[in-house]
């Protein structure tokens, strides 16, 4: 059956505690047009009737979301409307003064929601850097802008703009929009290897030059804790010798007034984890269980951190590799993209699961192959192959031989990700480069079922642009990421959430 972003829904079950059933401890985790007519000569107009429906939004269509999970696009969509529906935050502000709040569109896997922020004073400026969403967890969003300056002799240099990071949580009712400090490094005084007298040093840091750090989205990750609003921001950058920069800002349970503020610590890397920070990419960050946040190389490993233990705490790393079979083939993208055939997911239970679309060697009619792996032992870091969810190229295609699905394209699937509520479910985009739309489709890999389907619709044709407007945001080769935000809304924000969708969406019918 085919669903999408229009299509009717069920009651949601939130979550009552918002809290994830994932136990507190990474380290304690086991994996599981017109018509007429004439008449005596004359041609009598009649008003046109109206459109039907498209065919990937008939409202007849099954119901079969819950709103326990949701597809989130890393596209954010900027907005001048002033605000949305009733998943709207509260306002804040970003570092130069102007007022900005979030909302999202929801919509049931496996249609993409998205995260909408309304920006109502921004200049108009063609090319700017747009914002994307980071990371999320739970009931949190963490989302980076980058933020014009008023003066316009400053926008012809954009890469400048500093870049505000914002989390969008559910912990409130109106949900709630933070900013985060800047994290700052400070410029040496001698360049070039000088040296600095230390004691002379500790009086003269206050009053050095500073800079805004520079933090890669692909390193960053949140982690929510607590049941008080509390959240934790990491950054890894890597360093040669074995060593690694961790960069975390804690925020404080939401009754605290403790100050917001960015530690930075340098972590060794063991001799004996067998990790190769030279070789080693981030392609992504996922947490896993109540402590830890995990930094995913899908050609290498899982390098594990516990981001809420002391610094002193020599125990807080940890490096699993990934099974001996996916490390068989090497890297498809090698200019940074994000790899389109492998995901690493956390599922409800703690279950870890890696999927890979493995492409033959050999030129043939059916060149891939979908397997899984299920990290069932996370001490010993042992791997098992899901065979049972292992699909071929042909096996995949047949899923929509029949008629009513025939519209989908027989092009290799790329882009998993796992459902979270059930291991066996995943969803895959379908990109035929030659006839337009992309779409995604959500398979049951178990009992080998093409559950539902749904265009992946363009972030301006979503807003109700003209066709002939070209797409300011539009897919741009990324991957997208799982999250159980839906699940801590409240009905009333994910009913007004779907009215403002049908509406932005009106257009297309």
């Amino acid at each position: 059956m085919e669903g999408g972003p229009r299509s009717r829904r069920a009651k949601p079950t939130p979550n009552g505690k918002g809290v994830s059933p994932m136990r507190d401890s990474c380290l304690e985790l086991s994996g599981k047009g017109v018509s007429s007519e004439r008449d005596s000569g004359l041609e009598l107009s009649k008003s046109p009737p109206p459109p039907p429906a498209p065919w990937w939004t008939d409202p007849s269509a099954p119901v079969t979301g819950d709103h326990s999970w949701l597809i989130l696009d890393r596209i954010v969509h900027r907005s001048r409307k002033r605000c949305g529906d009733a998943t709207t935050s509260a306002l804040a502000h970003e570092c130069v003064g102007r007022p900005i709040r979030a909302s999202l569109r929801i919509a049931d896997p496996p249609a993409v929601s998205r995260l909408y922020v309304h920006w109502t004073s921004i200049p108009a400026i063609d090319c700017m850097k747009e914002p994307v969403v980071i990371a999320a967890h739970h009931n949190s969003i963490l989302f980076r802008v980058s933020v014009p300056f008023d003066d316009p002799c400053f926008w012809s240099r954009m890469i400048y703009f500093p870049d505000d990071y914002f989390v969008y949580s559910s912990s409130s009712s109106p949900p709630s929009l933070t900013r985060l400090p800047p994290c700052f490094t400070r410029v040496p005084l001698c360049f070039g290897g000088g040296r600095t007298d230390p004691e002379l040093d500790k009086w003269l840091q206050p009053h050095r030059r500073q800079q805004q750090r520079t933090m890669i989205e692909e390193d960053m990750g949140i982690l929510c804790h607590g049941d008080k609003g509390e959240f934790t921001v990491a950054d890894l950058t890597y360093r040669f010798n074995q060593e690694v920069q961790l960069c975390l800002l804690h925020h404080p349970p939401s009754a605290s007034d403790a100050e917001m503020k960015w530690s930075v610590e340098k972590l060794q890397i063991p001799a004996d984890m067998k990790i190769s920070l030279y070789s080693f990419k981030t392609d992504a960050v996922v947490t896993i269980g109540e402590r830890c946040l995990c930094w995913v190389d899908y050609y290498h490993g899982m390098l594990l951190i516990d981001v809420l233990a002391g610094s002193n705490n020599n125990s807080r790393l940890r490096y699993i590799p990934l099974p001996s079979k996916a490390l068989k083939t090497g890297r498809v993208y090698k200019d940074g993209e994000p790899d389109s055939f492998r995901r690493l997911s956390v599922c409800d239970g703690g279950i870890i699961k890696l999927v890979c679309i493995i492409t033959k060697e050999h030129p043939s009619p059916y060149p891939f192959t979908i397997e899984t792996w299920t990290l069932v032992d996370i001490h010993q870091g042992r791997w098992e192959k899901d065979v049972n969810l292992t699909m071929g190229a042909s096996e995949f295609f047949n899923l929509y031989n029949d008629t009513a699905k025939s519209r989908l394209p027989r092009v290799m699937p790329s882009f998993p990700v796992v459902s979270l509520v059930d291991p066996d479910v995943i969803c895959f985009r379908l990109e035929d480069k030659f006839r337009d739309p992309f779409w995604m489709v959500q398979v049951n890999m178990r009992n080998k079922l093409l559950l539902s389907s749904s265009i992946y619709i363009n972030e301006e044709e979503e807003e109700g642009y003209p066709p002939k407007r070209d797409c300011r945001n539009y897919f741009i080769f990324h991957d997208f990421i799982a999250s159980k935000f839906s699940s801590y809304l409240s009905e009333d924000a994910i009913k007004s959430s779907l009215v403002a969708w049908y509406k932005a969406s009106k257009y297309l019918k």
